[in-house]
């Protein structure tokens, strides 16, 4: 029988980084990672999407552990490497028409009004606006599609078989998944396969940990109103005189 070992993780923890580097020593044939395996190729109603992503993935950065540790270290052992997606743009295609349209229509309403707001109330308010014309229509689609998406394209039902498609031919695995994730896939995982999940470290706020995420949040917050005001930038002294 396969042992599947599934962690649950913050993605920006790094207790659970370290967890991880610690059970890919104890050995492991296959390592799954909630992720994607390479970019998308976006038709041309996909666009805003892409962007969307583009720029949510540009701010949060910072606040992202990179996972190339782990990939390295499972080619080392000779362990396969899967991912629960081909590209980004699964997460919008597996969503319905309808609720792609409404997110859509989310960006297109959100991008615009952070210009207006940055001219009528400010930087900072348009700045504000900015970040959630990013967050609110990807996180719209993700959210759907993992709690509401009842067909065989819900993300959890789609890590599962993914998880499902390694133990085929491995005998340990690895399984990394947001902690948000982590029951929806357990359920969808078949019976007779063995799961020993592992949830997300808990770690105290310790003066190191304060630090850093003073200094990320200040990355973000940096990189986000510095792309505000490019933006800004380019449709006062660039779009605008080329439309009048």
């Amino acid at each position: 029988m396969t042992d599947v070992i599934l962690k649950g993780e913050f993605h920006s923890s790094q207790a659970d980084h370290l967890e991880e580097l610690d059970l890919m020593e104890e050995g492991i044939d296959a390592l799954v990672l909630e992720g994607k395996e390479g970019n998308a190729e976006y038709r041309a109603t996909e666009g805003w999407f892409q962007q969307a992503v583009a720029g949510l993935f540009y701010v949060l950065g910072p606040l992202y552990i990179s996972k190339e540790i782990l990939v390295r270290f499972a080619k080392y052992q000779q362990a396969a490497v899967y991912f629960t997606r081909e590209s980004d743009a699964e997460v919008l295609r597996n969503a319905p028409k309808l609720v792609q349209m409404f997110s859509a229509i989310l960006y297109y309403l959100l991008l615009p009004g952070s210009i207006v707001a940055g001219v009528l109330k400010g930087y900072l308010w348009g700045t504000g606006i900015l970040f959630i014309s990013f967050v609110l229509p990807v996180l719209f689609i993700r959210v759907y599609n993992s709690r509401f998406n009842t067909t065989e394209r819900n993300r959890d039902q789609v890590m599962a078989q993914k998880i499902e498609k390694a133990t085929k031919t491995h005998q340990t695995v690895l399984a990394i998944v947001g902690d948000a994730h982590a029951d929806g896939v357990i359920d969808a995982l078949p019976e007779d396969v063995d799961v020993e999940y592992r949830p997300t470290k808990k770690s105290g706020l310790t003066t190191k940990e304060l630090w850093r995420n003073v200094r990320n949040g200040f990355q973000v917050f940096s990189l986000l109103f510095t792309l505000y005001l490019v933006i800004l930038w380019s449709v006062l002294n660039i779009v605008l005189p080329i439309i009048k």
